[in-house]
């Protein structure tokens, strides 16, 4: 039996796959969080890696090290960086490592997606009754949660799409000459400032931060309400794509 991996920063992430397969085994493998399932002729490896590059990288290192793949995939929300719907598929085509002011390792780097596995995406979408679009991502080491840096990385790369972690696992799946593709759905969209600075919670004492910021802007929780919808609503389209995909893929 073939096997997928597929790597997932978040556990509402890794859960839209979830939902999609018959589950056999919760473990932790690398040190990740991992659900193993199967569906039709794959056994899928679902990976929650945590959020950004670093620990999307360290974690397919010693996935990638530890067992023999078929085909890596980076799935799960991504902020849109053309016009979209909130739950649009985004099937990418290549995806970048930003240039930014931050200029990170593998900047600038392009590291393109398995040409089969992008067209069974994109035949696999309509087919599940979903809107989809094909092209690059871009991916960056920090949430970008202000609109107008959206615009600025959209206008520089020409990317649809805009996640943490698709770079890093591309990166390694191209080492180690693994096809690999990259499915998310919208949960942000490119004119929209996100609640609050969404960075705070990646630190140690994030909650507590992430609460004192909403409280001192009380229309961030609204904006809060609005965005878990839109995860939400994201989720509920990754899952139905994933079945219909994986039930077509030969």
């Amino acid at each position: 039996m073939k096997q997928i991996g597929i790597f997932t920063a978040t556990r509402w992430e890794l859960n839209a796959v979830r939902r999609a397969i018959l589950v056999e085994e919760r473990t932790r493998v690398g040190g990740a969080r991992c659900v193993i399932g199967r569906r039709g002729n794959w056994r899928l490896f679902v990976f929650q890696t945590g959020v950004g590059t670093a620990k999307a990288e360290a974690v397919c290192r010693k996935v990638f090290a530890s067992h023999t793949w078929d085909l890596a995939i980076s799935s799960g929300f991504a902020c849109a960086l053309t016009a979209a719907d909130i739950g649009e598929l985004l099937i990418g085509t290549d995806v970048i490592m930003y240039r930014g002011t931050a200029n990170p390792p593998g900047a600038g780097r392009v590291i393109p997606c398995a040409e089969k596995l992008t067209a069974a995406a994109v035949r696999a979408a309509p087919a599940a009754g979903l809107p989809a679009r094909t092209g690059r991502f871009a991916t960056v080491p920090r949430v970008i949660w202000r609109a107008q840096d959206k615009r600025d990385i959209a206008a520089g790369t020409g990317a649809v799409g805009l996640d943490m972690e698709s770079a890093a696992v591309g990166a390694v799946a191209f080492e180690r000459n693994i096809p690999f593709a990259i499915f998310r759905a919208v949960s942000d969209l490119l004119d929209e400032d996100l609640p609050f600075d969404f960075n705070l919670l990646l630190s140690s004492s994030g909650w507590a931060r992430g609460t004192i910021a909403c409280l001192a802007r009380p229309s961030s929780l609204i904006a809060l309400s609005r965005f878990r919808a839109q995860t939400a609503l994201a989720s509920e389209r990754m899952t139905r794509f994933w079945g219909r995909f994986l039930d077509d893929l030969e």
